[in-house]
């Protein structure tokens, strides 16, 4: 077991569970930070229950938070890189808490994200990926004319109607649609959803595009890994 640093930039809904991520910090006085880490647990799809996730001053986990994790191994997966197990048994320790006007010296410029085809631009092949070089399955860019695109569908998983919050935004030239899974943003300005079989409701963030969002790759499911928006950060 070991801890790793890390500044939390994504705390978001997974299977009514938690998804957490965020970059890993240098524990010396000069602070470097670098790359990304996601801890999982050995539920089915590594979301995190509270059990895995306590904080040692007793307080809930929040975005930028800096926190020592508790790691019991690397997982090496080729399509999840970042992805380690959490050691459920020891607690997180909460350490600080990043100030946003230092949030822009960590945006990232892919050239895209994980665009295998302009036809389906939320969701991306486990084949597609694992050709990719240098592959990471998180990233925090910065979108233009974002909105939010409630609605209800029908879900043939489930079989049932269920909302459906989607971030709708351009990304160098490229126009992507995501599930949005902020439990945060959505608790706070997606709360109208329209009338089943009604045209969506489109929500402006109030601060437009001055943000950044942490998008990420799920895990496989039906043959395609979905991408999700993950948390909508407002910048200073």
């Amino acid at each position: 077991m070991e801890f790793k640093r890390m500044i939390v930039l994504a705390n978001s809904i997974k299977k009514g569970e938690r998804c957490v991520a965020g970059r890993e910090v240098s524990t010396e006085r000069n602070a470097a930070v670098g790359g990304w880490i996601r801890p999982i647990s050995d539920e089915s799809e590594g979301e995190l229950k509270p059990r895995h996730m306590r904080v040692d001053d007793g307080s809930p986990l929040a975005v930028l938070d800096i926190v020592d994790v508790p790691l019991s191994e690397y997982v090496e997966d080729v399509v999840h890189p970042e992805d380690w197990v959490v050691d459920a048994g020891q607690k997180w320790k909460r350490r600080n808490q990043l100030h946003r006007q230092q949030l822009l010296a960590l945006e990232e410029q892919p050239e895209d994200l994980w665009l295998e085809s302009a036809s389906h631009t939320d969701r991306v092949t486990g084949a597609f990926l694992s050709k990719r070089s240098s592959h990471q399955s998180l990233y925090l860019i910065r979108p233009s004319n974002l909105c939010i695109e409630l609605s209800y569908e029908y879900n043939p998983f489930k079989n049932r109607n269920q909302k459906k919050t989607r971030a709708r935004f351009g990304y160098r030239g490229q126009e992507y649609q995501m599930n949005l899974t902020d439990p945060v943003f959505t608790h706070q300005h997606c709360t109208t959803y329209p009338a089943l079989g009604a045209q969506a409701s489109i929500v402006r963030p109030p601060c437009r595009d001055n943000c950044l969002l942490c998008v990420s790759l799920t895990p496989e499911f039906n043959g395609f890994h979905y991408k999700v928006v993950a948390t909508i950060l407002e910048l200073p």
